[in-house]
C-alpha cells in the first residue's frame, strides 16, 4: 500500500476526512497550508469506492537554523502548525493486536509513500504512541509535550491551578482594574504584529518569526474566513495593547499559538495570565478543550504547567540523509541542550518564582 498526491479537485474531500478521524486536526487541513501560501501536496491512499482512507500533508522547505552551504529541501509543516503526521482510519478490528499491527501497517505505508527529500520533519499527534516504523526506517525521535485542559473538568479547572498562579491571577485583574483595562477579541491582526517583534526580539527568537511574518495577515484572514481563530488583546486605558495572544481551532481543542507582551509591561505584570483565563473559559464555551501548545523553553513551560492541564506527549520524527547536514544538526542540538551544567537547572528553578505564575506550591 502506498499514497500518491490527491487530485487538488478533491482537497474538499481531504478536509472532511481529517475531521472524521481521531487525530485530525486544524493543522493537517489543506486549507490551512493553502492560507499560508505554500507549494504543498497532499499524499492519500483511497479504496475500491475512492473514499480517502489515509493521507498526509506533504509540505517541502529548507532546513531551518543552518548555514546556507548546509541548506537543503525537506518534508517539514508550516508556520505556527503543530502536527503535520499522517491520518487514517482506524481499525475495525477489535482485538488489541490487530489493531497495534493496523496502526503499524498504516505508519509503514505513510513512510513509504514519502517523497524522495533531503530530510523529514514530521510531528505526530498526542496519541500517536508508535514509533518503531519510524525507527526502522532510520529516523530518530524526540519526545515533547503539552498541556490540555479537558473540557469534561471546565466545572471544576481552577482547582487544578497552583496556589501562586491563583494569587498571581487574583492580583492581574485587581492590577487591570486600576488601569482600566478592557478584554477585546476583534482586533487587526496589522495592529499586534509589532507587539508579536517586540516579544520576539525580548526572547530571542525574532529571526524564526520574521520569516514568515509578512504572510502572517493573508494566513489570518483565512482563519477567520473559516471562523476557526481569534485575537485576544487586553488593552488600557490609554488604548494601547498592553499584551496579546492568538488562538485557532478545530473540532476538538482551542489552541494557543503565539502571543506578546509590550516591553514596558513585561517583568512588572502579570496580565498576560488573563489572556489565558478568557481563552480556556471561551473554549469551554465551545464545548472544547484548551491546549496551551507546550514549549521546551524552561520558564514558559513553568507557567504553563502551573494552570493545572493535564500533560500529553507527542513525538517528532526526523531523518536527515546528508551525514554533513545530519553532524551539523546534531550539533545544534547539543548546544541548544546539553551545553548548560545541571546547577544551571537548579538556578533556575529559583528564579522562576519571579516570573508569571512562578514558583513551587
Amino acid at each position: 500500500m502506498t499514497m500518491q498526491p490527491l487530485d487538488k479537485s478533491r482537497y474538499d474531500d481531504w478536509d472532511r476526512f481529517v475531521y472524521k478521524v481521531k487525530e485530525g486536526t486544524i493543522f493537517h487541513t489543506a486549507w490551512w497550508h493553502r492560507s499560508w501560501g505554500v507549494d504543498f501536496d497532499i499524499y492519500a491512499r483511497t479504496g475500491e469506492n475512492g473514499e480517502i482512507e489515509a493521507g498526509m500533508p506533504v509540505y517541502i522547505s529548507g532546513f531551518k537554523h543552518m548555514p546556507r552551504f548546509l541548506d537543503v529541501k525537506g518534508v517539514t509543516k508550516p508556520p505556527l502548525t503543530v502536527v503535520n503526521g499522517p491520518l487514517f482510519k482506524d481499525s475495525t478490528k477489535t482485538g488489541r493486536s490487530s489493531r497495534y499491527t493496523h496502526v503499524k501497517k498504516e505508519l509503514l505505508c505513510a513512510i513509504n509513500s514519502l517523497p524522495d527529500a533531503g530530510y523529514y520533519d514530521i510531528f505526530l499527534g498526542h496519541s500517536q504512541d508508535d514509533v518503531m516504523p519510524y525507527l526502522w526506517n532510520g529516523f530518530d525521535d524526540q519526545v515533547l509535550y503539552t498541556y490540555v485542559i479537558r473540557k469534561e473538568d471546565a466545572g471544576a479547572w481552577r482547582d487544578n491551578i497552583s496556589s501562586n498562579t491563583r494569587r498571581f491571577l487574583k492580583a492581574a485583574h485587581k492590577e487591570a482594574d486600576a488601569l482600566g483595562c478592557v478584554m477585546e477579541t476583534d482586533t487587526s491582526i496589522d495592529e499586534i504584529i509589532p507587539v508579536f517583534l517586540e516579544t520576539a526580539k525580548l526572547k530571542g527568537y525574532s529571526a524564526g518569526l520574521e520569516r514568515f511574518i509578512d504572510r502572517l495577515p493573508a494566513w489570518w484572514a483565512a482563519v477567520r474566513e473559516k471562523n476557526a481563530g481569534r485575537i485576544y488583546v487586553l488593552r488600557c486605558r490609554d488604548g494601547e495593547a498592553m499584551c496579546t495572544a492568538l488562538a485557532v481551532w478545530d473540532a476538538h481543542s482551542v489552541y494557543s499559538l503565539i502571543g506578546g507582551t509590550l516591553p514596558r509591561a513585561r517583568g512588572l505584570s502579570n496580565m498576560n495570565m488573563l489572556l489565558f483565563e478568557r481563552m480556556i473559559t471561551d473554549a469551554f464555551e465551545m464545548g472544547l478543550d484548551f491546549d496551551f501548545e507546550g514549549s521546551s523553553l524552561m520558564g514558559v513551560e513553568s507557567f504553563v504547567r502551573r494552570w493545572g492541564g493535564e500533560l500529553r506527549h507527542y513525538f517528532r520524527v526526523t531523518k536527515i540523509r546528508s551525514g554533513l547536514l545530519y553532524a551539523a544538526w546534531k550539533g545544534y542540538q547539543y548546544l541548544k541542550f546539553h551545553r548548560k551544567p545541571l546547577g544551571q537547572v537548579a538556578a533556575h528553578k529559583q528564579t522562576v518564582g519571579s516570573t508569571a505564575g512562578g514558583g513551587d506550591d
